[in-house]
């Protein structure tokens, strides 16, 4: 009849409580009103049918029970177990004043169906409705007992009585009974369940969403560090050159030089404004995912380009390949092309005048190593720096599955090294 719950049920079942839909008290009241009439009109059918020997007073007395049995389903879900405990007790007075009322039998099934339905203690409502249900068959079998004793059923009547008539009123007594009981305890657990299962995906469907909305604030804020990149790397290194080149055009014109050495500065000024404008507009177009720039993003094959423009008037930049070339992913190309432009940024930042800068790459059997060198001999910055494109280089490198190590390097200067995987074919 019942199902004792599991004493060591799971956490999260235990955080689950049955909360009454909010127009609770309109669709109880609307049921207490229609069992009322219900009762009322099968007690004035069954009167006037000449099926009731009630007395006037018996009658009202019937009426008041019927209608206080259908008033106490205004809050059967509201307070489901001091409901049911005051149904029992009214049974047992009403079976022994007005003898019968004819919402009896729904008034005690949704009584006992509340407790399974709605009481979130599931182990109150066990004891509960097994309390319940024992007092039921028990005082009904008491008060059976208790006619009996007082003549109620005399033994003539009962021996005019055939026995297997007897026996068979007793049987279906008792199998309608435990039916009763039965069908009210198992729809009340069966809806309690339903409710559970409704909140357990709820709170599974409410974490997901929980989740999703932490992976995309976790991927917007990726881009927007994708994005800061992009810009440090385009900006900081266009800008630097263009200063580069502006200074030693304006130390030219001091110096009196030619107009053609002075043009020639300002010639790399002009390209290297034009590569920034490309390169942002490049990255724009990737941005708003629109097909209108066919300019490709740079990667290894524009790092000549770099270090040519690079190569100033104060610093010397050289830049050498070594090893069979092997194919990389784009991303790594593009990461490679941005760690040799922050990092030649960084030389003409920090390392002065008269420096010497070497780019290596090399392409190894499973690996691509990138080598920035200088021999600057001054190892704190020349000017003060953030951080910022370190930490830029660090992150490339990373979401590229690379290593990469930094700083001072023996005996003077400053060295960047990178190690990438590059995509090459094992021979057969």
């Amino acid at each position: 009849m019942f199902k004792t719950p599991a004493a060591d049920a799971a956490p999260e079942d235990a955080e689950f409580i049955r909360r009454l839909p909010a127009n609770w008290l309109r669709n109880d009241s609307i049921l207490a009103l229609v069992v009322a009439f219900i009762g009322m009109l099968s007690l004035q059918t069954l009167r006037l049918a000449d099926l009731l020997a009630y007395s006037e007073a018996e009658l009202i007395m019937a009426h008041g029970f019927s209608l206080g049995m259908a008033a106490m389903l205004v809050f059967y879900r509201r307070f489901p177990v001091p409901v049911v405990c005051l149904f029992t007790v009214l049974i047992f007075i009403g079976s022994m004043s007005a003898k019968e009322f004819y919402s009896l039998l729904f008034v005690g099934f949704m009584t006992i169906y509340s407790v399974g339905s709605w009481v979130s203690n599931r182990r109150v409502a066990f004891w509960v409705r097994f309390g319940v249900v024992t007092t039921q068959l028990v005082g009904s079998s008491a008060l059976i007992w208790l006619a009996q004793e007082n003549g109620e059923f005399s033994d003539e009547a009962l021996s005019m009585s055939e026995q297997g008539a007897v026996l068979y009123v007793i049987a279906t007594s008792v199998i309608l009974s435990v039916g009763f009981y039965l069908s009210a305890c198992y729809f009340g657990g069966q809806s309690w369940h339903r409710a559970h299962q409704r909140w357990k995906l709820q709170r599974a469907h409410d974490d997901l969403a929980a989740a999703n909305q932490k992976i995309a604030a976790a991927a917007v804020h990726a881009e927007r560090m994708h994005i800061a990149r992009e810009l440090h790397d385009i900006v900081a290194h266009h800008v630097t050159v263009m200063g580069v080149h502006a200074s030693a055009a304006r130390r030219l014109l001091e110096a009196g030089r030619d107009t053609t050495a002075v043009t020639d500065q300002l010639e790399h000024i002009e390209t290297a404004s034009a590569q920034a404008v490309q390169e942002l507009q490049t990255m724009v177009y990737t941005l708003r995912d629109r097909d209108d720039s066919t300019e490709p993003l740079p990667d290894v094959g524009d790092l000549a380009v770099l270090v040519a423009q690079a190569n100033s008037t104060e610093q010397t930049v050289s830049f050498e390949i070594s090893g069979e070339e092997a194919p990389v992913s784009s991303a790594i190309a593009l990461t490679l092309y941005r760690i040799v432009q922050e990092a030649l940024t960084n030389t003409r930042k920090h390392a002065g005048p008269q420096v010497e800068v070497r780019v290596h790459l090399h392409y190894g059997q499973d690996h691509v190593t990138l080598s920035v060198t200088d021999n600057g001999k001054a190892y704190e910055p020349v000017a003060s720096g953030t951080g910022t494109g370190l930490q830029g280089m660090v992150e490339r490198v990373q979401a590229v599955d690379g290593t990469i190590d930094y700083g001072p390097h023996t005996p003077y200067g400053w060295k960047v090294v990178v190690r990438v995987p590059c995509n090459r074919t094992p021979e057969s």
